[in-house]
Parts: structure tokens; C-alpha cells; sequence
């Protein structure tokens, strides 16, 4: 089954209404919740360094899905300049707050320019940039909350230049871990929640009041969706022998055995099946020279 379904413009609207409301509500907590997690930490490491490899000094990038800004100011400190694009109100103006005078990142102001629009609007952007972007990028999943990824990919080929890289990583449909540890549960719900490709989710569990709905896509797809303007260059699971970041009690209990899962994660990720039996994938894309829209 696909999800690249066209949808209508209203009902497009009210899904991001609901996920820029979740997740304005979880912007003041996000940063504490990711420093106290060591799976995130160690994710992130991983994905801050396949960005690093694809972008560079000097570099003008898009990124959809902003949230607090920490790979726009990572990579703002390595010499970019990035527009960063939210559809989280909250989460932009946590990353307008660190670029304020005295803010963690005021010195990197001159680089960061951020901006309230979802994923699935970003075509807003064509009038005023046009080709002018080197590079572009998703990270942890901003892209799960389009229930259609071509617009995405429409609006990416009119403003990434040729021959510019797109990053992208998504929640994947299909998660070892998730599956084999909710059966050991008992929980074959949960187990298989993420197959169907489409499902409710809450973005803390104790606020079962605003759910939003997320879209599970599989690497292939993604691929599929991307095809007509941009070519994979290298895939990743991030992660798919450590466990997912809802798991990091295990890592607390079992750090040895954490770090030697971590090593031979890290070894076999870019191998198939392993990028696609991850809790997230990570897909670095180049866009095609003479395929213009």
C-alpha cells in the first residue's frame, strides 16, 4: 500500500494545525529531554556527521523541520547559512531565543534565519529564492507529518541547484526493535502499529489529548518519491541494532552492552537490511542536472 495520495488543501492545513500545536506545546521541554537521553545524543552524533559530510563552509541550506535549531547552529558553526523552517511556532522562537544578544548562539544571528512554515509548504519559498539553495535537509522525521511527499520533492527540485545534496531522515515503517519488543510485551498493537503506514501518535504519552497523525515510510518509497528530480547517493539506519530513543531505560542498565551494539550498528548501517529494519533511515540524495520541472 502507498501513501502518496493527494489530499485537499484543508485537510492538509488542519493536520499541520494539530502537529505545530503538539509540538509547541513539547518546544520548552525538548532540549533537557534530548541531553538526558543517551540514545538520542548518540543518534544525533550520527546524523550531525552525515551532514557534515555532505555540507560545507559557505554553503546555503534549507532545513524543514527546524525545532530547537541543533543541526541549524551546528552546522551555522561550521561556516552555513541556513534558512530554518518549522511549522512549530514554540520551536522557531526556541531557536530565535539562543540567536538573540546573550542567547547560546547569538554569534551565529548572521547565519540562522528562521522561519514558521511546514514541510508541505515550503513551494512558499520558490518566489523569493529560486535555485539559490546548495543544499537542503530533514532530520528525525519532520517529514512524517506529510501525508503526501511529492510536494515536498516539487518544491526541493525548484530550489536546490543542481548538483546540490538533500539529507533527509524519516521515521521508518518497519522497526526491528519496536516489533520484537512490544510481542515480548504482549502488545501486538504496538508491535505493528507502524506497518499499516499510517497511525495516531501522541508526541509525549501523557498527552493522549493531542494526537497527531504520522505517515511510516519505507526507504524504497521515500526513493520512489524523490526519483523524478533526485538520485540516492548512500542510506543509513539511525539506528537499527540500538534500541529506539523511548528504550534508552535499557541503555541506563546495560551501557556495556549499549556501546558494543553501538559499534556494530555503526559498522553494518549503511548495508541492506539493516537501513531498513531501523527505528529512522537516513537517505543523502543529489539533484539531478537537466531534469527541471
Amino acid at each position: 500500500m502507498t501513501i502518496l495520495t493527494h489530499t485537499s488543501d484543508q485537510h492538509a492545513a488542519s493536520q499541520h494545525a494539530a502537529t505545530a500545536r503538539a509540538f509547541s506545546l513539547a518546544a520548552p521541554l525538548y532540549d533537557a529531554e534530548h541531553a538526558a537521553n543517551p540514545i538520542a545524543r548518540w543518534t544525533r552524533a550520527r546524523s550531525l556527521a552525515a551532514l557534515d559530510a555532505a555540507f560545507g563552509p559557505g554553503d546555503t541550506l534549507l532545513e524543514l523541520g527546524c525545532g530547537t535549531g541543533a543541526e541549524a547552529i551546528h552546522l551555522a558553526s561550521r561556516g552555513a547559512n541556513i534558512v530554518a523552517t518549522d511549522a512549530a511556532p514554540a520551536m522557531v522562537a526556541q531557536l530565535e531565543a539562543k540567536l538573540e544578544p546573550g542567547g547560546a548562539a547569538a554569534h551565529l544571528a548572521g547565519n540562522i534565519t528562521p522561519m514558521v512554515l511546514p514541510a508541505g509548504d515550503v513551494t512558499r519559498l520558490v518566489a523569493d529564492f529560486g535555485h539559490n539553495f546548495d543544499g537542503a535537509y530533514s532530520s528525525f522525521g519532520p517529514l512524517n507529518c506529510e501525508p503526501d511527499l511529492r510536494p515536498v520533492v516539487g518544491a526541493l527540485a525548484q530550489l536546490v541547484k543542481p548538483g546540490g545534496k538533500v539529507v533527509v531522515s524519516l521515521i521508518n515503517r518497519f522497526c526491528l526493535w519496536e516489533t520484537a519488543w512490544y510481542l515480548g510485551a504482549r502488545q501486538p498493537g504496538k508491535a505493528f502499529r507502524r506497518w499499516p503506514g499510517r497511525s495516531e501518535a501522541t508526541v509525549r504519552s501523557a498527552w493522549q489529548d493531542e494526537r497527531i497523525t504520522i505517515y511510516y515510510w519505507t526507504p524504497r518509497q521515500v526513493e520512489r518519491a524523490f526519483s523524478p528530480y533526485f538520485t540516492p547517493m548512500c542510506r543509513m539506519a539511525l539506528p537499527w541494532l540500538v534500541p529506539p530513543q523511548y528504550l534508552d531505560h535499557l541503555v541506563r542498565r546495560f551501557p556495556r552492552l549499549f556501546r558494543r551494539l553501538a559499534r556494530l550498528d555503526k559498522h553494518l548501517a549503511r548495508f541492506y537490511p539493516f537501513y531498513a529494519i531501523g527505528d529512522h533511515f537516513l537517505i543523502e540524495f543529489i539533484r539531478l542536472r537537466g531534469r527541471g520541472l
